[in-house]
């Protein structure tokens, strides 16, 4: 499920598909179900220099506030009307649709927020550091949300 989750913004309708997957799955299988992360327009707003953009300043309220992302703006770069969920909410809606959580873990780690991931990528010592502090801290619960995605595995 690598997609679906965020675009369902009803909660209902993500507990419909997590069931529906596991339904479909035999006994011992695996779903990958990825989230867009609750904080995520906040960190790539601030990334990315939009933060400031008066138009999107009610998009992020509201983000921050509900998790309801709704770009009311014919802008793309603000992406489309979706879910952004919270690292715990995607665990319990997993719990919710039967399945056991194995992990929650982030898609992007803390690279994503380097400056010049590009230049510390291609320098060998460099990239080695980088993938040392991640192994540090990808399952460290209170940095999943610094992540734009977060990825939740389930076992039925």
């Amino acid at each position: 499920m690598l997609g679906p989750l965020y675009h369902l913004v009803e909660r209902e309708d993500r507990l419909l598909a997590l069931r529906e997957a596991h339904r479909v799955l035999r006994p011992g299988g695996l779903v990958w179900a990825a989230a867009i992360s609750h904080f995520a327009s906040l960190f790539d707003s601030l990334a990315h220099g939009f933060f400031a953009d008066p138009a999107f300043a009610p998009i992020l309220a509201r983000d921050l506030e509900d998790g309801q992302h709704r770009n009311s703006t014919t802008n793309p770069i603000y992406f489309t009307d979706a879910f952004f969920h919270r690292p715990g909410e995607l665990s319990r809606e997993l719990l919710a649709a039967g399945f056991q959580v194995v992990e929650v873990s982030a898609i992007e780690g803390p690279g994503w927020l380097a400056r010049d991931f590009d230049g510390l990528w291609s320098d060998p010592a460099q990239r080695e550091r980088l993938l040392a502090a991640v192994r540090k801290v990808e399952h460290e619960p209170s940095v999943l949300g610094v992540s734009s995605h977060i990825m939740a595995i389930g076992r039925k």
